[in-house]
């Protein structure tokens, strides 16, 4: 039987979009965080080819999505929205103590229509993001014994500092992943599994070969796109940031999403060692 593969969906866990503008903010060796209260951000789905899904998840491939994403995730047009409300340029990772980052946001749901006034899905909630990212290969390795993927690490990759390159390429990724840049690239083979390590606490697979692409922000960190290409490179799901016509990403305002079903496998881990609860 096949090493079971932790792949992750979509940023998976959380749909949360932290949006940034410039600012003056502390570095913390050689690697420089960037955000502000108040700073908003809106994604859309762009791509969903119902008949190519099916051919990758299954049936139920719209509830898989929704189940990693959150509701509303599989209608084209469909946006979410989240602000940020604090951030702790000088926080500690709570368990190891490593050097970190806290964004704290309120987020709205997916929707083809309006936002409401006050937020309609996680408020006040806060995730960690690690200055130096050997310490994210550390922590997957003493939680599951080997390197990082953005499924065993996704709580420490809603967010990255810059210079985003060096960042990414510094990490130590499980087989199938690597960094391209200022991107992540998961080569998924068919049979490869995908898990849910939250609430339902799905367990899925693809049935295809498939390459998932997350990508960050070069400016400031922020992750900004996901999508699947199926096995013949045509895309078939992506959502991305949506940007007044107006702006060019270096001077805007820039988001960035972590899921919507907890904080991943690491978050477990951190359960099982009996973990302070996020607020």
């Amino acid at each position: 039987m096949k090493k079971l593969k932790v792949t992750l969906l979509a940023v998976i866990f959380l749909s949360i979009a932290f949006s940034f503008s410039p600012a003056v903010v502390p570095q913390i060796g050689t690697y420089t965080f960037h955000g502000a209260p108040g700073n908003q951000k809106i994604l859309q789905v762009r791509t969903v080819n119902n008949a190519s899904l099916e051919d990758l998840f299954g049936a139920n491939w719209d509830s898989i999505l929704e189940e990693f994403f959150g509701v509303g995730c599989v209608n084209i047009g469909a946006r979410k929205k989240s602000v940020v409300t604090a951030v702790n340029f000088t926080a500690n990772e709570y368990f190891f103590g490593f050097p970190a980052t806290n964004y704290t946001t309120n987020n709205w749901k997916w929707t083809t229509g309006d936002f409401p006034n006050t937020p309609d899905d996680l408020v006040n909630f806060t995730v960690t993001s690690l200055y130096n990212p050997l310490n994210i290969s550390f922590i997957t390795t003493i939680a599951w014994g080997q390197s990082a993927t953005i499924n065993n690490a996704g709580f420490f990759f809603a967010q990255l500092p810059t210079p985003v390159e060096q960042y990414l390429g510094a990490v130590i990724w499980e087989p199938k992943w690597e960094s391209i840049g200022n991107t992540v690239v998961h080569h998924a083979e068919a049979l490869d599994l995908l898990i849910n390590y939250a609430p339902p606490y799905g367990v899925y697979a693809f049935y295809e070969n498939c390459t998932e692409t997350w990508t960050y922000d070069g400016t400031y960190g922020a992750w900004i796109a996901y999508k699947i290409a199926d096995n013949e490179t045509n895309t078939i799901y992506e959502f991305s940031i949506e940007l007044p016509t107006e702006a060019a990403i270096p001077g805007f305002e820039l988001p960035l999403i972590i899921g919507i079903t907890g904080f991943t496998s690491v978050g477990m881990i951190y359960i099982v060692m009996k973990k302070k609860k996020v607020n």
